[in-house]
Parts: structure tokens; C-alpha cells; sequence
């Protein structure tokens, strides 16, 4: 299980390769995965059983899946099945993920690669599943370490296994499970990067992963819980259909109420779906259970909420504390500007400025959102006070308050273009939140009119989500006809995310 590959958005639309070379050295590694390949399908083919873990590994797969990372290791010190080598593997690579341990990578790599060495008995379809899963789980790790050609390679050899499989093992149920994700990711790849899909030959398709998944999900396999979280954070994240996001997770949560992971995601969702308060009902609950890996995303997350809730007091102390506790680079410059920003919007222009010279310094351009507070940083001018609080009470929920917030603005109050143009947008994002559909769709076309080719992320945003409006209403063109709108903008913040969002809603379109 791989649930933050979103933070961002987990992704495989960073793979970028320097120039001629290393795409010359994309052509060298197709050539050693053929190879692989040719080994695997000159091996005898037998029938195999299905995968299940004994009694020991299974609960310390469940120890896993509740970040408990520790115990698990404790239970399986020296892996030794391919069940015991997942769960350790799967253990490494969370940890990783969510810690971003510069140090600890090294030593899990290590690891990983003595994984890949072990004798793997080529007509045993468990040995060739945990091949498949450890290179997969490694594309994502190396996509968060920045390390692109190596997770383009992993990804490639993941794809090639899983296809093998599929074909001489089709009765290999757990297989749906690495390929549903496999062919979401793939299928979800921004359009400038299917250079790189052709090169790799490798093709995906969303809606196909999310069948394979639910193939999982509504069965006894011992992955369902591990199908069913991949599934809520997909629908949630890259589909956008929270509603449905949110009632498989919750649906974990009602089988399994303490499992840390699953209030985690639980909380992530509802703060995409603008409910602010439940949200930090899951992140109380969450920090109740103190068994396992410390959280410090879950203080980051707090933080958010809390400025979408006004109160800028407890989010400088939540973004202080993931600050001061994570070891990882994603996010420290988006927190740095946020502190920075919550004294801007209290009117403590001097604190304001400080916290701004420090996340000028601090971090690195790696997420979206620290992408987002550079280009911030780099305005001449400070966010508009008024409407940036509409932001945040929108996204949010706080609907009355960021009503009131945009009803009391008057021409004089927009002086600049760019102001004017958020405004329309932000009204736009209101009536869209409140069903006001018909509002919604004049805002984000007075968006998209008035900003024109503006590097500004408000004109293709406008388009994805007149793109879902349509597509909801079941006028299927014309909402591609938006997607493919928002995919033409160029250089804004946010340009991975929306691409990513409307290639898949393209695909969904065509499939129907």
C-alpha cells in the first residue's frame, strides 16, 4: 500500500530524463528488461496457489497497514518467504514515504536490491508477485527521492512482470491488485510525458485499474484492506469523486476504527471535500493512538485546517511543529509561507516579512505547494487579504463566511487585473461548492475570459471543473472539450495536478 503518493500526487508526471543521454540510457534498460522478460517466459509454467500469508506474517502485515512499523519488523527479523519479504518491503518503503529519511533510504535500498538478487523461482507466481510489488513500491519511493530514471526503470520491469503473470497465471487473483494500480498510474500520466509511455511501451487505462482493485476489494483476498484504502484515495484524488472516496474509507474504519493510516487518509479527504470539521474529528482521533511511526504530516494537515477555520494562532503552532519534526523536504517552504501568510492575514505585517525571507530560503520547489508558495514569494505584491480569506474559508466549508468575505468587495477593492480575476474565480469555487451550478459555470467562464493566457493556475482550473460540471450533467463533449482546454495552458503552479485530473476524465469519457 502506497497511500501518500499524493503528497503529492505520488506521481509518476515528475519523470523528467536530462536531454539525449539518459534517453539513450532508457533504450539501453529496455533492452536488459526484455532480457528479463525472455528469462522469465523461457522458465516452466505451472499451475500455481493462490497467495496468503501465515497466521505470524498476516498480523504483521496488519501491523503494517496501522504504521506500526516497528512490531512488524520485530515479528519477521529475517524475511524469508516471499509473504515475509513483502510485508518487511512494504514497511521500508511507507516508512519512507512518509518520513522522507534521507539516511534510512540508503540502508533500505540496500535492502531492496538484495530483494531483487534473491533466487526467484520464475514458474512460482508468489515469487514473481513480490518482484512485481518491491519494484513498484520502489518506483514511488525514487519518484520521492527525486531519483526519476530509476523509478522509470522499476516501473518498467513492475509492468513487464505483472503482464506475464496475468497471462500464464490468470487465475492469480492478488495480481489485480498491483496491476489496478499500475494501470491507474500509467493511465493518469500527463499528456507531455507520453513521450515517455511510448518509449517504455507500457499503456494504461484508469477506469481498468479501478475494476481490477474492486475485484480485491470484494473479495477474500487478505489484500482487501490495502485494495480497498488505493481505492478511496484514487476516486478522492485523482478522480474526484469524493463522495465515494470518503465511503470507502469509511467503510475501513468501520471494520478496522483504529487504524491510523485510514483516519490519516480519512482526514485527507475530508479536507479536499471541504469539510473541515470532520476532518479534525479524524485527526483527534488519530493523535489518541500513539502506536507506531510518528505522523508529523498529520501537524502539517492541522495546520491547513486551521487556516481554512481562521484561527491563525494554532495553525503557526501546528506548521512550527511539522517544521520542527519532519526530516523530509516537501512542504517545508509551503509551511514557512503559510506561517508567513497567517500573520499577513492577522495584520502582523512584521512577523509577516520575517517568516517570508525564511521560506524564501527554506525547502525546496519539490510539491505543488511549495511550488506554489515560490511563485508567491516571487510577486511583487502580497495576496489580497479579503480574498484570500475567502480562499481558505471556501476550501474549508465555512461557506457563510466566505460569502460575506466577497459580498462586502467593490470594484475599488480589486485595483489589479490578477485581483480581478481571482475574484470571479473564488466566487465561481463558492457557487460550485454550494450547488449553485448555474452561478458556478458564468464565474469560471468570466475566469477564463478575463484572464486570457495569464500564467495564473485560476483559467485551467476553471476549465477542469466546468469539464466535471458538464460531464455530470452528461454532455460528454463538451466537458472534454474543457478537460482538453485546461490540459492547453502551459506554465502555472499547478500544471501536474490538473493535467494529471483531466487526462483521466478524457479517458473515462472515451470508455463510455
Amino acid at each position: 500500500m502506497l497511500p501518500l503518493l499524493q503528497a503529492e500526487e505520488r506521481k509518476l508526471n515528475r519523470i523528467e530524463f536530462a536531454r539525449y543521454r539518459q534517453k539513450a540510457a532508457i533504450v539501453v534498460c529496455l533492452f536488459l528488461c526484455s532480457s528479463f522478460l525472455d528469462d522469465v517466459l523461457a522458465a516452466g509454467v505451472h499451475s500455481g496457489v493462490q497467495w496468503s500469508f501465515d497466521a505470524q506474517t498476516q498480523k504483521a502485515y496488519e501491523l503494517v497497514l496501522n504504521l506500526e512499523l516497528d512490531a512488524a519488523h520485530h515479528m519477521i527479523p529475517e524475511p524469508g518467504t516471499p509473504h515475509q519479504h513483502y510485508v518487511v518491503g512494504l514497511a521500508e518503503a511507507l516508512e519512507l514515504l512518509i518520513t522522507e529519511d534521507g539516511e534510512k533510504f540508503v540502508e533500505f535500498e540496500d535492502r531492496f536490491n538484495e530483494r531483487l538478487e534473491l533466487n526467484t523461482r520464475k514458474n512460482i507466481p508468489d515469487d514473481l508477485f513480490l518482484q512485481a510489488e518491491i519494484r513498484m513500491q520502489w518506483a514511488f519511493v525514487y519518484i520521492k527521492f527525486g531519483h526519476e530514471f530509476d523509478a522509470a526503470l522499476n516501473l518498467r520491469q513492475a509492468y513487464l512482470t505483472i503482464q506475464f503473470i496475468k497471462e500464464k497465471f490468470p487465475e492469480f487473483e492478488a495480481v489485480n491488485k498491483t496491476s489496478g494500480l499500475l494501470e491507474v498510474v500509467i493511465g493518469s500520466v500527463p499528456q507531455k510525458y507520453n513521450w515517455v509511455l511510448n518509449l517504455l511501451n507500457m499503456e494504461g487505462s484508469a477506469q481498468t485499474g479501478i475494476n481490477e482493485l474492486e475485484i480485491i476489494c470484494n473479495s477474500t483476498s487478505p489484500f482487501s484492506l490495502e485494495a480497498n484504502l488505493l481505492l478511496a484515495l484514487i476516486k478522492g484524488f485523482l478522480l474526484q469523486q469524493l463522495d465515494q472516496g470518503l465511503r470507502d474509507i469509511n467503510k475501513v474504519i468501520s471494520l478496522d476504527p483504529n487504524n491510523r493510516l485510514a483516519l490519516f487518509l480519512a482526514a485527507e479527504l475530508y479536507k479536499k471535500n471541504a469539510q473541515s470539521e470532520e476532518a479534525l474529528l479524524m485527526l483527534d482521533s488519530l493523535e489518541r493512538k500513539t502506536n507506531g511511526i510518528p505522523l508529523h504530516l498529520a501537524a502539517y494537515l492541522r495546520g491547513e485546517l486551521s487556516l481554512y477555520k481562521g484561527d491563525y494562532v494554532n495553525a503557526i503552532y501546528a506548521y512550527r511543529s511539522f517544521i520542527g519534526n519532519y526530516h523530509g523536504i516537501n512542504g517545508i517552504k509551503d509551511a514557512h509561507y503559510k506561517i508567513g501568510l497567517c500573520y499577513w492575514l492577522k495584520g502582523n505585517e512584521n512577523d509577516a516579512y520575517t517568516a517570508f525571507k525564511v521560506s524564501k530560503s527554506m525547502g525546496k520547489e519539490a510539491s505543488e505547494a511549495d511550488k506554489h508558495a515560490a511563485r508567491s514569494l516571487a510577486e511583487d505584491e502580497l495576496p489580497h487579504v479579503a480574498l484570500t480569506k475567502a480562499r481558505y474559508a471556501t476550501d474549508g466549508g465555512y461557506y457563510g463566511k466566505a460569502k460575506a468575505l466577497l459580498d462586502s468587495l467593490q470594484p475599488p477593492d480589486l485595483p489589479t487585473k490578477r485581483d480581478q480575476v481571482e475574484f470571479h474565480y473564488r466566487k465561481a469555487r463558492l457557487y460550485h461548492k454550494t450547488h449553485d451550478l448555474g452561478s458556478a459555470k458564468r464565474s469560471y467562464q468570466q475566469t477564463i475570459d478575463l484572464a486570457g493566457t495569464q500564467p495564473w493556475y485560476y483559467a485551467p482550473n476553471a476549465c477542469l471543473q466546468l469539464g466535471y460540471i458538464y460531464w455530470a450533467e452528461g454532455d460528454g463533449p463538451l466537458a472534454k472539450d474543457y478537460f482538453n482546454r485546461a490540459l492547453s495552458y502551459n506554465k502555472h503552479e499547478y500544471k501536474n495536478s490538473i493535467d494529471s485530473k483531466a487526462k483521466s476524465a478524457i479517458a473515462q469519457i472515451r470508455r463510455k
